[in-house]
C-alpha cells in the first residue's frame, strides 16, 4: 500500500504532464504546503517539471522561488543568483510582498555562497525591510543570514545583535525548530567571544530539551564536548562521554576534523593512548592548521618536546599564511565593492538624489574608518598570537639546550620559576628521577643528583612548616591565609595545596607523596569544595592555584 507520505508527491508528479497554467499554479500551491517538512519531495517535483510549459512570467517566477527554497531546505548551497533574480524581478513589481521578501532573501543567499558579502548584505537589508510588514518567519531567517554575513566579515558586534533579534522574532511566533537553531548559533557567538559560561548554559539547555531536533542536539553535544576539552577548567572524561554519546546515538553526526582531534587529545590526557592513536591514525591525511595545533598539544602532553616544537612551527606557518590571505581578501573586497554596494543600499532607502549623495559620503567615511579599525585590531591580535607562538618556540629550544648542560644542584633554587614557565622542566626531571631508581652506573649519579631536588617531601611532612613559611614569604602569606580562612583541612591537604602553589602537577605530587593520582584528585576536589563552601577572603587566589595548569589554547 502506498502511504500518504508518498501519495501526494506521486499524484503531483503525474499531474504535471499535459497540465494547464491553472494546474501548474495549483501544483505550486500544493508544493508550498509541504516544502518545509518534505523538501526532498518538493525538489523532485520541481526538477522534473517541464519548464517549457511555464508560459507566463508569473509561473516562471513562482517556480524559481520554490526551486531556490527547495534547494536551500535540502542544504544545497547554490551560488547561481539568476534563479532568485527571476523571482525578484517579477515580485518587486507585482507582489505579493511576502514572495518579494523571500526572493530577496534567496538572492542574498546566492551572493553569500559566492562570498560576495557586500552584495549579500544589501539584499538581506532589502529583504528585512519588506519582511517586517508581511512575513515574520522569513524576517527571522533574514536576521540569521545577516548574522552569518557579519561573522564572515569579522563584525562580531552586529553578528551578535542580529542573532539576538532573530531569537526574539522566532520566540514571538513560537517556532521551536528555528528557536533551537538560533540558540545553538548564539552559543557559538558566546564561545567565539570567550563567554564560555553563557555558551555552556545554552548548550546544556539544548542537550536536556526532550523535544529538540536530532541534528541540533548532535551539534550541541559536539560543541559542549569541545568546550570541555579546551576551557581552563577542562573535564576530559565528560568531553569523552559527550563525544561517545553523539557517536552512539547519531553515528558521529556533525563530527568535524576539529572535534575528532579534540577527542583524541582528551583520550590522551586520560591516559587512554591506544584509543587516542586509533583516532589519530584515521586523521593521518589531515594536513591542516587544526591538525598541527592538536598534534602539538598531544605531543606536549606526552612530553615529546621535539615533536611538539615541530608541530607548533607548522601551526605558526599555517596561521601566518591564513592571516595574510584573510587580510588580502578583506582589502580586495572593500576596494572593489564598497562604493557600489553602499550606493545600492542608499538608493533603495532614499530616492532623493541629494540625500543619497550625502548618505554615500558619510557612510563611506564611517565604513572606511570601521574597516581600518577592524583590520588594525585583527592584525594586532594575530601579531600577538604569533609573538606568543615564537616565544613558546624559543623557550622550548632554550630548555632543550639547557637540559643538556644543566647544573643539577642549581635546579633546587630555580624550580619555582621554571615550573611557572608552562614547560614542565622540573616535572620532566622528576620523571627521570622515578625511572632511574633501579638503574646502575651512570644513571645512579643522575638519580642521586635529582633526589636532592625532592628531599623533604615525604609521608611525615617533616619540613612542611618550613616550606610553607618560604611560600608565605614569597607569595603574600598564601599558606597562612589558607590555614586561617579554611581551617577544616587535614595536614596532608595543606601539603598538597603547597605543592600546587609552586606549580607541581598531579602526577608529580602523587610520586612525591607516594600515593595515587586518584587520591590527589580526590583531595584536590575536597580542598576546592571547602574553599567554595567557606567563601574565604582570598577565595579567588586559592582557586587560581588549583586551576593554574591548563592546555595551551589557540
Amino acid at each position: 500500500m502506498i502511504t500518504r507520505r508518498f501519495l501526494i508527491p506521486l499524484l503531483l508528479l503525474v499531474s504535471l504532464f499535459g497540465c494547464t497554467q491553472r494546474d501548474i499554479t495549483r501544483t505550486f500551491d500544493e508544493v508550498e504546503t509541504f516544502i518545509m517538512e518534505r523538501p526532498d519531495s518538493a525538489l523532485a517535483i520541481l526538477d522534473t517539471m517541464d519548464r517549457s510549459r511555464l508560459q507566463t512570467d508569473r509561473t516562471r517566477a513562482r517556480h524559481a522561488l520554490l526551486h531556490a527554497m527547495a534547494l536551500d531546505k535540502n542544504f544545497i548551497d547554490v551560488s547561481e543568483d539568476s534563479i532568485a533574480q527571476v523571482a525578484v524581478d517579477y515580485y518587486s513589481k507585482r507582489g505579493p510582498r511576502k514572495y518579494y521578501a523571500r526572493s530577496l532573501y534567496y538572492l542574498g543567499l546566492a551572493y553569500y555562497y559566492q562570498k560576495d558579502y557586500n552584495k549579500a548584505i544589501v539584499e538581506f537589508t532589502k529583504a528585512e525591510e519588506v519582511a517586517q510588514k508581511c512575513d515574520s518567519l522569513y524576517l527571522g531567517m533574514v536576521k540569521v543570514a545577516q548574522a552569518d554575513t557579519y561573522g564572515k566579515t569579522y563584525n562580531i558586534i552586529e553578528e551578535e545583535n542580529s542573532m539576538i533579534k532573530s531569537f526574539n522574532i522566532f520566540n514571538s511566533i513560537s517556532n521551536t525548530y528555528y528557536l533551537q537553531s538560533v540558540l545553538l548559533r548564539i552559543s557559538q557567538v558566546y564561545y567565539n567571544t570567550h563567554r564560555i559560561e553563557k555558551s555552556e548554559d545554552i548548550l546544556n539547555q539544548l542537550i536536556n530539551d526532550i523535544s529538540i531536533n536530532d541534528n541540533i542536539r548532535s551539534s550541541a553535544l559536539t560543541s559542549m564536548a569541545f568546550i570541555n576539552v579546551i576551557k581552563s577548567a577542562h573535564d576530559y572524561p565528560y568531553a569523552d562521554s559527550l563525544f561517545s554519546l553523539n557517536y552512539d546515538e547519531y553515528a558521529g553526526k556533525n563530527m568535524t576534523l576539529k572535534y575528532y582531534w579534540a577527542w583524541a587529545y582528551s583520550l590522551s590526557m586520560m591516559g587512554r593512548n591506544d584509543e587516542a592513536q586509533d583516532i589519530i591514525d584515521q586523521l593521518e591525511s589531515d594536513k591542516s592548521g587544526t591538525s598541527s595545533y592538536w598534534q602539538y598539544m598531544i605531543a606536549k602532553s606526552q612530553e615529546d618536546f621535539q615533536s611538539s616544537l615541530s608541530h607548533l612551527e607548522d601551526y605558526v606557518k599555517y596561521n601566518d599564511i591564513e592571516v595574510s590571505d584573510a587580510l588580502k581578501q578583506s582589502l580586495a573586497l572593500s576596494q572593489r565593492d564598497y562604493y557600489e554596494s553602499q550606493s545600492k543600499v542608499s538608493e533603495y532607502k532614499a530616492h532623493n538624489a541629494r540625500l543619497t549623495m550625502w548618505i554615500i559620503i558619510l557612510m563611506s567615511v564611517f565604513a572606511l574608518f570601521l574597516v581600518f579599525i577592524f583590520i588594525r585590531m585583527y592584525v594586532r591580535k594575530q601579531n600577538e598570537v604569533r609573538e606568543g607562538y615564537f616565544q613558546h618556540i624559543s623557550e622550548i629550544k632554550r630548555q632543550l639546550e639547557e637540559a643538556k648542560r644543566e647544573d643539577y644542584p642549581s635546579l633546587k633554587k630555580k624550580y619555582i620559576s621554571l615550573y611557572r614557565s608552562r614547560f614542565e622542566t622540573i616535572g620532566a626531571l622528576y620523571e627521570q628521577f622515578v625511572h632511574s631508581k633501579d638503574l646502575v652506573n651512570a644513571e645512579t649519579s643522575v638519580y642521586n643528583k635529582v633526589s636532592v631536588l625532592v628531599e623533604g617531601f615525604t609521608e611525615d611532612y617533616s619540613d612542611s612548616e618550613k616550606f610553607e613559611a618560604m611560600l608565605d614569604e614569597d607569595m603574600d602569606n598564601i599558606m597562612s591565609n589558607l590555614h586561617v580562612e579554611v581551617p577544616g583541612l587535614k595536614k596532608k591537604d595543606y601539603v598538597i595545596f603547597s605543592l600546587f602553589v609552586i606549580g607541581f602537577d598531579v602526577t608529580t605530587i602523587s610520586h612525591l607523596l607516594n600515593t595515587t593520582m586518584n587520591t590527589i584528585y580526590i583531595r584536590k576536589s575536597r580542598i576546592r569544595h571547602q574553599i567554595e563552601e567557606l567563601n574565604p577572603l582570598h577565595k579567588q587566589q586559592f582557586l587560581e592555584v588549583l586551576d593554574q595548569f591548563q592546555p595551551f589554547q589557540s
